[in-house]
């Protein structure tokens, strides 16, 4: 009976201590250009700069005042266009659907500004062998700035970025935008 009330004790007190910690959880809108690395591909081809568009959810847990992990679950819908030149040339659009995993290490510095790096996992959901792009699901990186305001338990962000989203092998995309967010601290 002392075990149990013990553990129960240890639980209850474990469990305040985790609710008093720096959780957030936030929904995150973003737009971006992006562009294809065809770096060392060989051909008579291009990509034309695009945009696209993400949305998701994010959670981010500090873990002490300036230094925090931040992942979450979001999805993107990313335009592409394919140029090619010769007898057969033409001009080729197509979309790229991802899901994506970012685990990111977040430097918060200045109180309101943070930089954020890490790898993301991503896998491609509309993915076609016979489309105009290779297929992007796998290993990738992200960076960024933003600048964070909290009004309370709310937290608001402006999230400038850059991913690759497969930084191995050939006609990689590629994005540039900017993310916003809105969450609650807990």
């Amino acid at each position: 009976m002392k075990l149990k009330l013990l553990l129960t004790a240890l639980l209850l007190c474990s469990t305040y201590a985790f609710s008093q910690t720096k959780n957030n959880i936030s929904a995150v809108y973003g737009f971006n250009a992006n562009a294809v690395d065809i770096h060392g591909a060989i051909g008579d081809y291009g990509y034309n700069d695009k945009t696209g568009q993400s949305y998701g959810l994010s959670y981010t847990r500090n873990l002490t005042r300036i230094f925090s992990v931040e992942t979450g679950l979001l999805y993107s819908t990313n335009n592409v266009q394919l140029n090619t030149v010769g007898p057969s040339g033409g001009i080729y659009n197509g979309e790229v659907h991802m899901l994506s995993v970012p685990v990111l290490a977040k430097f918060t510095f200045l109180k309101y500004l943070y930089g954020q790096c890490g790898v993301i996992f991503d896998h491609e959901t509309n993915y076609k062998s016979d489309g105009i792009l290779d297929k992007q699901s796998g290993v990738g990186l992200e960076v960024g700035l933003g600048g964070q305001y909290n009004f309370g338990p709310v937290l608001v962000f402006v999230n400038p970025y850059y991913t690759n989203h497969r930084f191995y092998g050939s006609n990689n995309l590629m994005e540039s935008g900017i993310k916003f967010g809105l969450g609650y601290n807990f």
